[in-house]
């Protein structure tokens, strides 16, 4: 091992900061002695002083001091303080054991050895999958244990144009080679090309007669602020109609009976005249999705698939409806098969085997804004209490951090943070998780695309990472306007030149 470093004047059980004979980046891995045996270190910040450039008060005074500290190598500084993250002979083993003493001010720093960080990073088993190598050493492979993702829920936290959707693409592809189920519910259509060999897309279906009036509201378009049109709406959905063999021609018949009553008011012929005219273009516009002869909705899901359920046609309210919906038939399908494990009874369960449920956008969905009525965070909330229970687990992607439910953020085992730049989500990370420290919290607005910082149960160790590409996700990816406007241009200019062909032989 290279020495880069001695320990400084104080340090701890959990961290140590040292004096470094070169600059040394966040993400690097040090080893330390300690009393107890060595331990590796995760360097968690990093500084460069100049002693001679603290003095300069102005521009002139600046420039002397860094041609003196050009000219003085013992001017700089480096100095880092490192996360300890347990011995070395336990995390060869596959355990985390930490030292119970600090390590000793003065002790030697080294380089962790490429040797030693593939023994603890580069898993090998059935439920390890390679997602990228480290950030700082890129021949150390890292694999994560799937497992964890599939039973103690993940959140992927990233800005736009950061890597997140290639992220769970990865998964999404690992998952497939392992025969594994999962839903992706995909609101702008980044995943509709995906070219997996087990992937099925499909439009969410589902059925109007077990809504909730409210719910059906919502997807036929009515206005919230039409109160009066969703009264006589909740009012004409009795029983008789929602067990009728023709869902539609009866809810257009109780309809037409208020039209036809020369005792209705005038108001309410209206409203209904309204309402049929709003059913029929829903209708016209979202009869894939509004199915009254569907039974299981979650004949749509295929077990040991990759399931991505395109939602890109639907509002966001629409949206949270059909995400609530299908995360609760998810929920009670695992329960039963779970049950019936336990048991050895027999009955139509849909999935005998775990299920992992990806939701984009999550901070539309599952919003911190206890205002909001939103049923998807409601059920999203019991499947992140207890999901892992039962085989059901969430994998929850955002670009805005903050507007996610903390509460369902804190119940996610394993965090993937990649670039984020405001501070008001940096901070809510920070709060809603106690992976996260805050010397890595001030470091992601440095990170480039396609790094992340892996936390948690589905990782040995915290790391850096650089996540593989995944070339089998055509979409998402910026749009080259240049090279669009480029091509408008050609296809014009040819339809141009042709048609003053055809003018001329004329």
């Amino acid at each position: 091992m290279s020495a880069i470093g001695i320990v400084a004047a104080e340090s701890s059980t959990d961290s140590f900061p040292f004096f470094a004979s070169r600059p040394v980046k966040v993400g690097e891995y040090v080893v330390v002695g300690t009393p107890e045996g060595d331990a590796l270190g995760f360097v968690e910040s990093s500084i460069i002083r100049s002693e001679l450039m603290a003095t300069a008060g102005n521009y002139i005074a600046a420039t002397e001091a860094s041609k003196a500290s050009s000219q003085n190598p013992r001017d700089k500084g480096y100095r880092a303080v490192a996360r300890v993250l347990g011995l070395v002979s336990e995390l060869r083993n596959g355990r985390v054991y930490m030292p119970s003493v600090p390590p000793v001010p003065g002790n030697e720093v080294n380089e962790a050895s490429s040797e030693l960080l593939t023994a603890i990073f580069s898993r090998n088993g059935r439920s390890f999958i390679r997602v990228g190598s480290l950030l700082r050493n890129a021949d150390v492979n890292v694999s994560v244990d799937l497992n964890m993702v599939a039973s103690r829920h993940l959140a992927i936290l990233a800005t736009t144009g950061s890597g997140k959707s290639n992220l769970l693409a990865l998964i999404a592809k690992r998952v497939n080679d392992v025969y594994g189920t999962m839903v992706i519910f995909d609101y702008h259509g980044e995943y509709s090309e995906l070219k997996i060999s087990r992937a099925t897309h499909a439009q969410p279906k589902i059925n109007p007669r077990n809504l909730e009036s409210e719910d059906l509201a919502e997807l036929l378009d009515i206005s919230s602020t039409a109160s009066r049109q969703r009264s006589l709406l909740s009012s004409v959905l009795t029983n008789e109609v929602r067990e009728s063999g023709d869902f539609w021609g009866a809810l257009n018949g109780a309809l037409n009976e208020i039209i036809n009553d020369e005792g209705s008011d005038p108001e309410d012929v209206r409203r209904a005249r309204r309402l049929i005219e709003i059913i029929e273009r829903a209708r016209s516009r979202k009869g894939k999705i509004l199915d009254p002869e569907i039974g299981d909705p979650l004949d749509q899901v295929k077990p040991n698939y990759i399931n991505v359920i395109d939602m890109a046609e639907l509002t966001e309210t629409q949206a949270s409806i059909i995400i609530s919906y299908y995360l609760s038939e998810l929920l009670e399908d695992r329960k039963m098969a779970q049950r019936q494990r336990m048991s050895g009874a027999q009955g139509r369960v849909r999935f005998s085997a775990p299920v992992i449920v990806a939701i984009e956008e999550a901070h539309a969905f599952l919003p911190s804004d206890k205002e909001s009525m939103s049923d998807a965070r409601r059920v999203a909330s019991k499947v992140a209490r207890e999901g892992r229970k039962f085989g059901l687990s969430l994998i929850v992607v955002s670009q805005r951090p903050s507007r996610v439910d903390q509460d369902i953020l804190s119940q996610m085992g394993s965090l993937a943070v990649m670039r984020i730049t405001q501070p008001k989500d940096q901070n809510y990370i920070l709060e809603s998780s106690e992976l996260m420290s805050e010397d890595l919290v001030n470091y992601l607005p440095s990170m480039n695309v396609g790094e992340a910082i892996l936390l948690g149960q589905w990782v040995a160790l915290p790391s850096i990472v650089k996540i593989e590409k995944v070339d089998e996700k055509l979409t998402g990816a910026d749009i080259d306007a240049v090279k669009q406007w480029s091509e408008d241009h050609d296809r014009s200019s040819i339809a141009r030149e042709d048609t003053s062909e055809l003018i001329k032989g004329v």
